[in-house]
């Protein structure tokens, strides 16, 4: 079964949030946790599951859909109406993108632009701090484990796309995000040159793990086919207050 629920998911998710000692897991203040694992019962008044993937008794408070993709020679053919977007994208974009090596300095200033042009627009703004959090905390020791591209247009970062190798040889995809304002389609640009430099370097099928969605995101997603759909789940448990009597 595909699971999203790594350490580098946490460690894009948990911004400057401690880290729980077993990785099931952040604390996001004195009185609240967020956990991936439904049997961590530790002494919180509040504490949020997220990722999990048997249906819980109690009432969950979303459900999202895990999507995974797989990836292969016919699909890099990108043929005929199914994959013209995305082959019609490469093609406008593979004259004019440089990939580079990683900049911070850059990588931050695209982060900044993108919560301008996308982050506020979509209400997302709470993604931009996760990902500078993530480039400054992590990213200096970690990236040797990832799989990581830099993407640059006209002398400016475009773009970014992270992704983590399961010891399955299946990969979670991480974080990536975009100037919008720099062209059409950049999303779906950064997204199929990713997993086309894996099929480069493996030079054989592979799966990946979106995580969940819903509405257009998950349209979105789909572009890029649909192996297995998984429900996800998230709630939340209240401490009960202690009574005095």
């Amino acid at each position: 079964m595909f699971t999203y629920n790594s350490k580098y998911v946490l460690m894009c998710m948990a911004g400057k949030c401690e880290i729980l000692g077993d990785w099931s897991g952040y604390k996001k203040n004195r009185k609240n946790a967020i956990s991936f694992d439904e049997s961590f019962k530790p002494d919180y008044e509040k504490v949020s599951y997220y990722y999990i993937y048997d249906k819980p008794a109690e009432k969950y408070d979303w459900k999202l859909t895990q999507l995974i993709s797989k990836f292969d020679a016919n699909f890099f053919a990108l043929p005929g109406k199914e994959y013209r977007e995305i082959r019609e994208t490469r093609n406008y974009y593979d004259k004019r993108i440089e990939i580079r090596d990683y900049n911070e300095d850059d990588t931050l200033d695209l982060i900044l632009r993108w919560r301008e042009h996308s982050g506020y627009k979509y209400g997302w703004q709470m993604h931009d701090g996760r990902d500078s959090c993530f480039f400054k905390r992590w990213y200096a020791t970690e990236k040797e484990n990832l799989i990581s591209q830099f993407y640059y247009l006209d002398g400016y970062m475009m773009g970014y796309g992270i992704m983590q190798k399961i010891e399955d040889g299946s990969y979670n995809y991480l974080i990536r995000k975009t100037d919008i304002s720099m062209g059409r389609n950049t999303c779906l640009y950064c997204d199929y040159k990713l997993f086309e430099s894996i099929w480069k370097t493996e030079n054989k099928d592979f799966f990946v793990n979106w995580g969940g969605s819903k509405g257009p995101l998950l349209k979105y997603k789909e572009k890029f086919g649909i192996y297995e759909e998984v429900p996800v789940y998230f709630y939340s448990i209240k401490k009960e207050p202690l009574i005095v009597i």
